[in-house]
């Protein structure tokens, strides 16, 4: 009975996932098409945008040179005549400025203006009255001192039409201000540029003065000369960027478009060109009929799944079984080789004993004491490595000895062995608890019984007493181990290289790829470090 629930509960859960596997499949496929589409659409625009930006600023730089190159003409000729004063209302001038309107076809009125603002004469047929353009931005601008003015869109006081206009400052000999040669462009200009390209239906292209002012945009109206884009993102990017592109709600319109701006170097102006978002996303919104691919993926999905979760349920308490005989086989088949892990370090450790113990004996048989003393350190190197084994055997660590646990007790041998308390000769360790697997251990034990063992055979005079430091610990990439004392030092550093104990050292650093040193400071200092 309890298996037939467990198999119940596991086809009810199946279902449960389906269900769910079926919602998340039309959620994350869905929106992920639609993303991709997004994205895509969006990519495209911004593209546009900019490559028109380009371009637009190249037009733009052509045409506001063209005309300045045109005011340079009009002002030098404003000079050969003897000043604005002395033009009047000549024909002759008028023709002058009827000639050069031929020469630009961005161009549309020229105007000479006296220092008070009155209009002295222009391209356009003559004039009856006076006209006054003091109060106009432009001329208000070049009377405070600036040689040359991009003005924003106006209605012209002459011909009364939407006009763009730019003018530079007329200064007689003596620098003094003498009036302004300004000229009104078409209002077209910019259209006849847009329509030069077939996909450039929907974009809107524009030219900003840096206050926000509108200086030319196609398809303006008189109506919507006053508006400005003020202080919105446009010129917030301008004041960190020379180029970008960004999403808004256009001032002038209203609608939301996507932007991009390029600022001029020499003009005070950015140009910019815009397609509406909405217009940018037609054919993402268009994009419905992948529902019914993603409907029939889903469909088909579902019905995998529902047969997966079927078919599952009638393995799974045989997979369980079969699972839990493997497990359980695995667990004894670690477990052993747990054992036949501790079993091995045992014998060894009782190995290295029993020879350590020979060799004692061994050593009892002769009365020179330095055969003694050979005896004694090869017993030495002996239980260092037979205490890498005890830690292995009885802490189940594998194959890795903890650095700090092996040195307190490898600290503790070596200072009963060589009687520390009675010599008065104390030993601290600083170590931190770093991981050595056994291939390292080995050498590393046996190059840091060599220098502690020396230290307490050569570093004091009998009775003098003295301190043994131990330091182990990770420096950078490397780890560090130090062992310093505070007693005579080395004597004579070639006699000291040259020695067993010392060749010994060497010889397990180079196996741990690593670095010896030994020297004299207020006692004697080795040093060994190989990598981490």
């Amino acid at each position: 009975m309890l298996p037939l629930m467990i198999r119940v509960r596991n086809i009810r859960s199946v279902f449960y996932a389906t269900a769910i596997l079926f919602a998340i499949a039309v959620l994350v496929l869905r929106g992920a098409f639609l993303w991709i589409e997004y994205r895509t659409a969006l990519t495209r625009a911004e593209a546009d945008t900019q490559d028109l930006s380009l371009l637009m600023e190249e037009y733009t730089k052509r045409t506001l040179e063209t005309n300045d190159l045109l005011l340079e003409e009009i002002i030098s000729y404003v000079h050969s005549k003897g000043g604005i004063d002395a033009l009047g209302e000549a024909q002759e001038t008028r023709n002058f400025l009827s000639d050069l309107i031929r020469r630009s076809t961005a161009s549309y009125i020229f105007l000479l203006v006296d220092r008070d603002g009155q209009l002295v004469t222009s391209s356009a047929p003559q004039v009856e009255g006076s006209i006054s353009f003091a109060d106009r931005t432009w001329f208000k601008a070049h009377r405070a001192g600036a040689e040359k003015f991009v003005g924003g869109a106006i209605i012209g006081r002459i011909n009364r039409e939407l006009l763009y206009t730019y003018s530079r400052r007329i200064s007689d000999a003596n620098g003094e201000f003498e009036g302004v040669a300004h000229i009104g462009l078409r209002p077209d200009f910019l259209e006849n540029f847009s329509r030069a390209d077939a996909d450039t239906e929907n974009v809107t292209l524009g030219i900003w003065g840096r206050d926000g002012r509108v200086i030319a945009r196609t398809s303006l109206t008189q109506e919507q000369i006053d508006a400005g884009v003020g202080h919105t993102a446009l010129f917030n990017e301008q004041e960190t960027r020379e180029t970008g592109t960004y999403y808004e709600k256009d001032s002038v319109d209203g609608i939301t478009r996507i932007i991009s701006f390029r600022r001029l170097e020499r003009w005070p102006v950015t140009v910019t060109a815009s397609i509406p978002k909405a217009i940018a996303l037609a054919s993402w919104t268009k994009g419905l009929y992948w529902s019914v691919a993603i409907a029939a993926f889903i469909v088909i999905a579902f019905g995998g799944v529902t047969w997966f979760g079927i078919t599952l349920t009638r393995e799974m308490e045989q997979t369980q079984k079969q699972l839990q005989t493997v497990n359980g086989e695995l667990a004894q088949a670690v477990t052993d080789k747990v054992m036949l892990l501790q079993e091995i370090h045992h014998r060894v450790k009782n190995n290295l004993a029993v020879t350590s113990s020979l060799l004692q004996m061994q050593a009892r048989r002769f009365s020179d004491e330095s055969v003694k003393a050979a005896f004694q350190e090869t017993q030495d190197r002996l239980q260092s490595v037979g205490l890498i084994h005890d830690l292995l055997y009885r802490k189940e660590t594998g194959d890795t000895i903890n650095l700090q646990d092996y040195l307190m007790r490898l600290i503790d041998e070596i200072s009963a062995t060589y009687g520390a308390t009675a010599r008065h000769i104390a030993v601290d360790l600083q170590a931190e608890p770093i991981l050595i697997d056994l291939g390292r251990a080995v050498p590393l034990a046996l190059a840091v019984t060599e220098a502690i063992t020396n230290a307490f055979k050569h570093a004091f005079d009998p009775g003098q007493g003295g301190r043994i430091q131990v330091i182990a610990q990770r420096s950078g990439s490397q780890i560090e181990i130090c062992v310093k004392d505070n007693g005579k030092g080395c004597s004579d550093a070639s006699e000291n290289n040259g020695s067993l104990g010392m060749k010994l050292i060497r010889a397990f650093a180079m196996q741990l790829n690593g670095t010896f040193t030994i020297e004299n400071a207020d006692g004697t200092i080795v040093r060994l470090a190989f990598p981490a």
